[in-house]
């Protein structure tokens, strides 16, 4: 295995370097589920694919720049590394976009990766319901098919971006007399639908950021059925996929994190804290290598399900204890929320920590990642799918 970059990759890291490091917003940004916020956001995307930074893994027949896993690698590197705003359509962009890709129509991709890719809609995503969370199989909104339409009924929880989207990938139930993980389709919406309502998820940190929509006989198309009717569990696989292992910068996002919780204790550093964020230092160290030997085994072609769990489950526990070192430093000061503007977002790293656990329940929890590991990686028996 050769880690060395090319000169072409350095090359082209020197370019995204320097075209990030120009064009980088100034201001500090409002929430995004502002309408300030929000017009922030949507002018630094312009400029991203103004410049063709928008999705530059995309394939260029779908205006991308057909980056390999490596350039996308080092574009994401080079995106945390400035701690540049998050992209507020990335799980189209990064999840929804590329599994239209993958398995919808010609039709499909002609309608909606355009507007996806230049933010004229945002999408979210719909599988997390009230009681089909980890066990994502369990879920409940269903798609009665009525002639040319699927009559969706039921509720999706903790959407991400969903107070600002204006459509969602979703499952939905459409044979409900088919054994659990079969009898399920992927389905592409317009949120504007009649019969959708989205409410905002406001939490205790003042993030509106989800929110949870209810389906009331909202018709949408069957044409919008992504793949065929029933295979949504597996077509599924390709969007969670792309949630786990490596890209989205997340191993330089661990180490400024940790930086940025090491610079906090130099004010108070004691043998214990230097013994404990040392040892953060070297596990941030072997994340990033690791990400890297996934990187390479995958532009290789190899599969490596076992591995990219093991890369989000350490990413979750890494997070989770930099956040944890953050909270023993802060001491009281962590649970601080200002009395003077009791609906101010709160500073970024007090927003991180209290969001620091949520890295073990998204993209599949600690408990489900186990179970791949154990299944995938180490051979032992499971107990048999419906």
């Amino acid at each position: 295995m050769d880690l060395t970059f090319t000169e072409q990759q350095d090359a082209f890291r020197q370019e995204v370097r320097a075209w990030l490091e120009e064009n980088r917003p100034v201001d500090d940004f409002e929430p995004y589920y502002t309408p300030t916020g929000l017009a922030q956001y949507k002018d630094w995307e312009r400029s991203l694919i103004d410049a063709g930074y928008s999705a530059p893994g995309w394939p260029k027949e779908y205006g991308g720049l057909g980056l390999d896993l490596w350039g996308q690698l080092i574009y994401d590197e080079e995106y945390a590394r400035l701690n540049l705003p998050e992209r507020i359509n990335k799980m189209g962009l990064l999840h929804g976009g590329p599994t239209v890709m993958a398995h919808g129509t010609e039709e499909q991709k002609a309608k909606w990766l355009p507007d996806l890719l230049d933010n004229t809609h945002i999408w979210c995503q719909g599988f997390s319901e009230p009681d089909a969370g980890s066990d994502l199989a369990a879920l409940r909104t269903t798609g009665r098919i009525e002639g040319e339409n699927l009559i969706l009924n039921g509720q999706k929880t903790w959407t991400s971006f969903g107070v600002i989207a204006t459509k969602m990938f979703a499952l939905v139930r459409t044979d409900p007399a088919a054994a659990k993980h079969r009898g399920i389709s992927f389905v592409v919406l317009d949120l504007d639908t009649p019969g959708v309502e989205v409410r905002p998820l406001r939490q205790l940190h003042g993030h509106a950021g989800f929110a949870e929509v209810f389906f009331t006989d909202a018709a949408v198309p069957l044409a919008n059925v992504v793949g065929p009717l029933g295979e949504g569990w597996r077509i599924a696989q390709t969007s969670l996929q792309l949630e786990r292992g490596t890209g989205r910068g997340v191993h330089t996002r661990l180490e400024h994190a940790l930086n940025e919780v090491t610079h906090l204790a130099r004010r108070d550093l004691d043998s214990a804290s230097m013994e404990r964020l040392g040892s953060l230092k070297a596990w941030t160290s072997a994340f990033a290598h690791a990400s890297y030997a996934l990187t390479d085994a995958m532009s290789r072609g190899e599969e490596k399900t076992a591995d990219a769990s093991v890369l989000k489950l350490r990413q979750s526990e890494i997070q989770t204890a930099i956040r944890e070192e953050q909270l023993a430093l802060l001491g009281g000061d962590a649970e601080l929320i200002s009395d003077v503007e009791p609906d101010a977002p709160l500073p970024t790293m007090l927003r991180e920590y209290w969001h620091s656990r949520a890295g073990e329940i998204f993209a599949g929890t600690t408990q489900i990642q186990k179970n791949i590991i154990a299944e995938a990686g180490l051979g032992l028996p499971r107990e048999p799918r419906p």
